[in-house]
């Protein structure tokens, strides 16, 4: 299922081959983007925080990390097929746990822009109100 297909494997951020590093430039990456935005993987939810739906020490509810808001969202991550054939991803639910909606059903999203380890900010704190400004 896909708790265990998140939980319990090596989490990986990193991408080893040119063509699977999305980016504007060509120069570091495929340059097959636009636009600099990704949608957040489910690796990245389970770093911030987010857990398996169950009982178990890393499941169930966590309304304890920065990605939760109540509402519900789909991550890149692939989940699996129904055995009717219908696609699933992983998804972080209203109450923050990971789970496998269909792909079908109405769920927000989470851009994500990948920054180098040597950026800096200057100013914000990423609130809309307030947005942090990338200097380097």
């Amino acid at each position: 299922n896909y708790e265990e297909a998140v939980l319990n494997t090596t989490i990986k951020l990193g991408a080893t081959e040119k063509n699977d590093i999305f980016t504007v430039s060509s120069e570091i990456g495929n340059g097959a983007l636009t636009y600099p935005v990704g949608l957040i993987t489910s690796d990245e939810v389970v770093m911030a925080g987010g857990r398996g739906y169950g009982s178990a020490s890393n499941q169930g509810e966590n309304s304890d990390y920065y990605l939760y808001t109540a509402s519900a969202f789909y991550t890149i991550s692939p989940s699996h097929y129904t055995a009717g054939g219908v696609s699933r991803v992983i998804g972080v639910s209203n109450l923050g746990n990971l789970e496998g909606p269909d792909v079908s059903e109405s769920k927000g999203i989470r851009p994500v822009i990948s920054l180098q380890i040597n950026a800096l900010f200057s100013v914000g704190n990423g609130r809309n109100e307030n947005p942090y400004v990338i200097i380097k």
